[in-house]
């Protein structure tokens, strides 16, 4: 095993931390940028439910007309893997190895999980923080 399978609960909690809090700080973004006000919007998002992939997509498109956006292609490109990532965590990874029986297959997939989400982790750590950066400075209400 490459992690212990307590390192693996903790960071499977660690990614789907980063992926909540991603998702809270686009959509308190776009509320700032978009026309109207910021908690209308946010009310607006609130009773239409809109997923973060609807937000991120409205979000670029406002961001793109700037002279200089607020995030990257890459982190774009990021952004819109967030929910398939948070999903793949919340539904999908435990049963991938869970019911194995055979120990060989087991540590196969296992590993191949936990390598995954040491990876995910990584990529989820650098786009929180960058996305957290961009919050604080764009909604910042002094500005």
């Amino acid at each position: 095993m490459i992690i212990s399978l307590t390192q693996f609960h903790t960071l499977v909690g660690e990614v789907l931390m980063y992926c909540q809090c991603i998702e809270h700080d686009i959509h308190h973004i776009y509320a700032y940028m978009a026309d109207g006000g910021v908690g209308e919007n946010l009310l607006l998002m609130e009773q239409e439910k809109w997923t973060l992939g609807q937000t991120v997509t409205k979000l670029k498109e406002y961001d793109e007309s700037w002279k200089e956006p607020l995030f990257s292609k890459e982190d774009y490109d990021i952004l819109f893997t967030v929910v398939r990532t948070r999903n793949y965590y919340a539904h999908f990874v435990y049963p991938s190895f869970c019911y194995l029986d055979d120990e060989a297959e087991f540590e196969k997939t296992y590993n191949r999980a936990a390598s995954k989400l040491l990876k995910d982790k990584e990529t989820l750590s650098r786009l929180y923080g960058t996305v957290e950066d961009v919050r604080v400075k764009y909604c910042d209400p002094n500005r």
